[in-house]
Formats: structure tokens, sequence, C-alpha cells
């Protein structure tokens, strides 16, 4: 059994980005839909590293860590889950019908705050033993919609 560390998110960028070093990404709340209900996972440290030259489509490392249950105690009980169920067994159990749901993120020019739009790749649910789980091809073509639309 290994409770939740963290998760690693891959964007591309759907535009050129003309001053790459001067972007900022900031995720948020994760929220993945098991058994049909929201499970919103919230963490402390968000990292990230980007790669690719200036003027041209780039892509973004993320990683978020330090899972932060206490924000969302109140909604876990009303579905009937508790932080400690949230284990390596428990999504590796329902990982057939579990799904990304919503990523809040925003990647803009920290100068003009001017946002970005972005095309998530990949999404990967890590332990503390170092075990993951690939949710890159569970992700809702809303999330996508959201991602690309932002900077409308």
């Amino acid at each position: 059994m290994s409770d939740i560390y963290g998760m690693e998110l891959r964007y591309r960028s759907l535009i050129p980005i003309i001053r790459p070093e001067d972007t900022f990404l900031s995720v948020g709340t994760v929220t993945f839909r098991v058994e049909g209900k929201e499970l919103p996972l919230d963490f402390n440290i968000t990292e990230g590293s980007v790669k690719g030259n200036a003027g041209s489509i780039i892509c973004i490392d993320s990683r978020i860590k330090d899972f932060e249950p206490k924000v969302y105690m109140d909604e876990y009980e009303k579905i009937g889950f508790s932080p400690a169920d949230f284990t390596y067994d428990f999504f590796a159990s329902r990982y057939s019908d579990t799904y990304l749901e919503e990523v809040y993120t925003e990647y803009f020019y920290s100068k003009s705050e001017i946002f970005l739009p972005l095309y998530l790749e990949s999404v990967c649910l890590i332990f503390q033993d170092g075990s993951t789980l690939d949710y890159s091809k569970h992700i809702r073509a809303s999330v996508q919609k959201q991602l690309a639309e932002v900077a409308q």
C-alpha cells in the first residue's frame, strides 16, 4: 500500500512561444472521475521545466507534489472516501473506469499576463513508493478543450 506523492504532467503549447523564459505555469486542483464521482486532488508544490526554442512549439514538464488532502476533506466525506483510501491499490483497482475530468492550469506571459493555449500530452499519478499509474489515455476531451480555449 502506497499513498499519493504527486503527479507528472506534460503539456505542449498550441502556438509558438516567443519568449519561453518569460512564461509562468501554474497547476492547481486535478479532478478525476472515479466511480461516477468527482475526486479533486490538491498539491502544495509545483515544479516545471520548458523544452524548446523561442518562437517554436514548446513542451512544459510539470511535477506537482506534496498531496494536501485537507483542502477537500468535506468533499471526500460527501462522496464516501477518505484520504487514507487514496493508495496505489485504490486507483489501480479502479483504473479502467477512472478519467481525468479537470486540471486547473494557467500558462501565461508573466509580464503581460497574456494567457497561452496548451495541450495536455501525458498525466501520471505518482505514489510514495515510486509506483505510477499513467492516465494519458484517460484525459477527457473537455480537459483539452478548456486548456486550448483559455487564451480566447
